[in-house]
């Protein structure tokens, strides 16, 4: 059966839909009835996701045009509703059921894996708040970041209920005040739109609120921050959207938000979302959402490698992939330096003779705050190599 808006297409048992690496097609696709099976294959082990009927599946891959990173088998008989990608925003706005569960679906998802991904860059443990207000405050006061420290003690004060603490957090507050002449400055807002100066928090790990925001210009740092370090989960740009669990009445935020540059937001509500949001800004949301996932996938991927070199040179290349980064002919230069990389593929405490390789490649140029690549194909090539050695090793 098939219509204007969508087609159904029906699968025989241990039917392979599509395997990791394989084509994107640009389909959405809802499970009607039967039982599929995903298969996401990392280097030392595989996690397996079961799909039942009214669940939805391929949405990174319709919106980004990136392969698919998973296996999917039919476990039975199982027949699938294919909305073409045109379609997709059409749908969903008649849909609003539908729309919420993917939301809800797709970021618990990618909550899920960024948290993986902080459990395999970090050694710290995770603090149930307000403790964590002050292991944050303490990392952006080594930092000297302290604007922020302020903002992350006076947010102690909003969930703590010791008064013994809350006194003495108190004290540090005005002591931090008096010696750096520093205050809580509040967004210029007109309307629904808020714009915050770089370096500004938007938000902290496991305050809790019902914004949603959507970028109309600047950037913004999504990370988790402990006392030691800072793991950067995503930086987001125009056209892109974070906070939206709290449309998904999930209030405790899952990561630290900070205007990486000054940026305009649009912010809104779970009651005004869908009326504020037009089908362009739509589109948006759900491409914003899938990039996310698809990047946070990727980078799990790059992190089950054990080669050191291995991660360096499949971390570029995945940046490559998708899109980041200055372009031209072969050539890709990267606005981030060694050290970032390093920290991004958990390197930074490799001794370097182990990655004397990569750190010697003449294909690859390291300036001050910038990594280049000359030839984009010599990397895959090198990289290919690599990650082959590893399929063997494994």
């Amino acid at each position: 059966m098939a219509n204007n808006i969508f087609q159904e297409r029906t699968y025989k048992k241990g039917a392979i839909i599509w395997m990791e690496n394989s084509k994107a097609m640009p389909y959405f696709f809802i499970l009607k009835s039967g039982l599929l099976k995903q298969y996401m294959m990392f280097e030392q082990h595989h996690e397996a996701r079961s799909l039942k009927a009214g669940d939805t599946f391929g949405l990174t891959a319709c919106l980004t045009g990136h392969g698919y990173l998973n296996r999917l088998i039919a476990v039975e008989p199982s027949t699938v509703v294919m909305i073409p990608k045109e379609n997709l925003i059409s749908f969903l706005s008649q849909k609003q059921d539908i729309f919420f569960k993917i939301v809800t679906d797709y970021s618990q998802r990618l909550r899920k894996i960024n948290a993986k991904l902080f459990a395999l860059c970090s050694q710290s443990v995770y603090t149930e708040n307000p403790d964590y207000f002050l292991e944050t405050a303490e990392f952006y006061y080594k930092n000297k970041q302290y604007e922020q420290c302020l903002y992350a003690l006076e947010t102690f004060l909003k969930y703590s209920k010791d008064q013994a603490r809350i006194i003495r957090i108190t004290q540090q507050i005005e002591a931090l005040k008096a010696k750096f002449n520093v205050s809580i400055q509040e967004p210029e807002k007109e309307g629904h739109h808020a714009v915050y100066r770089a370096g500004q928090i938007i938000f902290l790990e496991q305050e809790k609120s019902d914004l949603f925001y959507f970028i109309d210009r600047g950037k913004v740092k999504i990370s988790h921050i402990d006392k030691e370090s800072e793991f950067v989960v995503a930086m987001l740009g125009k056209g892109e959207f974070f906070g939206e669990m709290a449309i998904l009445n999930q209030e405790e935020r899952n990561a630290t938000a900070v205007a990486f540059e000054e940026s305009s937001l649009l912010v809104l509500t779970k009651e005004t979302f869908m009326t504020h949001l037009g089908g362009k800004i739509l589109q948006n949301v759900f491409t914003s959402l899938a990039k996310r996932i698809w990047y946070s996938y990727r980078r799990s991927i790059n992190l089950s490698y054990e080669n050191p070199v291995t991660r360096l040179y499949d971390c570029l290349d995945f940046i490559i992939e998708s899109n980041e980064g200055r372009r031209r002919d072969m050539v890709c230069s990267f606005d981030f330096s060694l050290q970032d990389l390093r920290v991004m593929t958990n390197t930074l405490n490799v001794e370097d003779a182990k990655i004397k390789e990569f750190i010697n490649d003449t294909n690859i140029h390291v300036n001050y705050g910038t990594v280049s690549v000359n030839n984009i194909d010599k990397l895959r090539d090198v990289c290919k190599l690599h990650v082959n050695r590893e399929h063997k090793e494994a």
